[in-house]
């Protein structure tokens, strides 16, 4: 505190900052006094007036639903506003919330995550990391942080889960027969469901979205435009752009596959433009769908069975009649050829038509 000149006080102090750099905050004022309170201010209002719409005292609460907002509005699928939403509300709001944007440090963070891995699995932690980066990248963005603390913690590693195993080509035939035996999904209308799946290798989110208007019975064809999800207070959302970009495909399918649709189409088109709707003409939940095989399963014979089994077959009869990784991953949808050597089959070797080789293959069991 001085007196720089006659009717003039001069009160400064260093204030470290929340990008831990400490600067010299000076203010004038005809008195001692109102210099000390012109300073005081500054102290406490400062970091405030620094950045943009969020500032380093914004809580992370707040930081959670400003985070939201921003994904709606550049139009994300409904079912990451919801795993990103459950991410917020169920994890970060209630266990750190209250912290603000400067105070979320790694430190902190990387314990918050190893406690939601430890109580609530890694799949969970992985969820929370990533809303975490985008909520602290839109700080840093909005100039209330230097740098995204989330780039420095440590990566969550998901444990690999077994997937189901593909039907046996030989037992198919017996397969189907017990499918189309079967009375529930006689009754649930499922059956056509599996049997196109073993034709096409869609997914089953996929499946349950297929409209007439997504298929050129001239030309063969069938194109994956949308998949069904379930999203939470909206029930079934049909979401017009698939799983990535090489999700959006059109798929040559086998005469007697499209012959399943064409009758599918004209029985059902005066109820729904749906081709795989419920009984009740309302649009099919693909996880009701999976509970429904799982329920069956056992009758059937297969008690591991799932509905990802339908597309393992599919990519091991491609397999052994000789289709390419990328050949085999155009016909799934897979965004990148080794993950379809990776994940779906042995060895892969020449070249041929999916569809040729689906239709011979099923001939006789559709």
């Amino acid at each position: 505190m001085a007196e720089v000149q006659p009717g003039k006080w001069r009160a400064r102090a260093r204030y470290r900052f929340a990008d831990g750099k400490s600067r010299q905050i000076e203010k004038h004022a005809p008195s001692k006094a109102k210099a000390t309170v012109a300073l005081k201010h500054a102290l406490t209002t400062i970091e405030a007036a620094r950045g943009g719409e969020l500032k380093p005292a914004t809580h992370l609460r707040a930081l959670g639903q400003r985070f939201l907002e921003s994904r709606r509005e550049l139009g994300r699928s409904e079912g990451t506003l919801e795993t990103y939403g459950y991410a917020v509300t169920a994890h970060i709001t209630p266990r750190i919330g209250d912290l603000s944007v400067a105070e979320a440090t790694p430190e902190r963070l990387q314990k918050f995550l190893n406690a939601v891995e430890k109580e609530a699995g890694p799949g969970a932690a992985k969820n929370c990391r990533s809303a975490l980066s985008g909520m602290l990248g839109l700080a840093v963005r909005n100039g209330a942080l230097s740098h995204n603390p989330v780039r420095e913690l440590e990566r969550v590693t998901q444990r690999k889960k077994k997937g189901s195993a593909a039907i046996p080509l030989d037992e198919l035939p017996t397969f189907l027969e017990r499918v189309r035996a079967d009375e529930k999904l006689v009754e649930w209308d499922t059956v056509d469901l599996i049997t196109f799946m073993l034709a096409s290798g869609w997914r089953v989110a996929e499946v349950c979205a297929l409209e007439a208007d997504a298929i050129d019975f001239a030309a063969g064809t069938a194109s994956v435009v949308a998949q069904n999800v379930r999203v939470k207070g909206k029930e079934i959302v049909r979401q017009e752009f698939a799983k990535t970009d090489k999700s959006a495909r059109t798929t040559h399918l086998p005469e007697a596959t499209m012959s399943l649709l064409r009758q599918r189409h004209e029985r059902l088109r005066d109820d729904t433009g749906l081709i795989f709707p419920t009984p009740l003409m309302r649009p099919r939940d693909p996880s009701n769908t999976q509970r429904e095989l799982r329920d069956r399963r056992e009758s059937l014979g297969y008690p591991g069975l799932s509905t990802h089994a339908f597309r393992k077959t599919v990519a091991t009869i491609l397999d052994k009649a000789g289709l390419s990784a990328t050949e085999i991953a155009d016909y799934l949808g897979h965004e990148n050829p080794s993950m379809t050597q990776d994940v779906y089959m042995n060895t892969l070797r020449g070249s041929s038509k999916a569809a040729g080789v689906m239709g011979a293959s099923l001939q006789g069991l559709i």
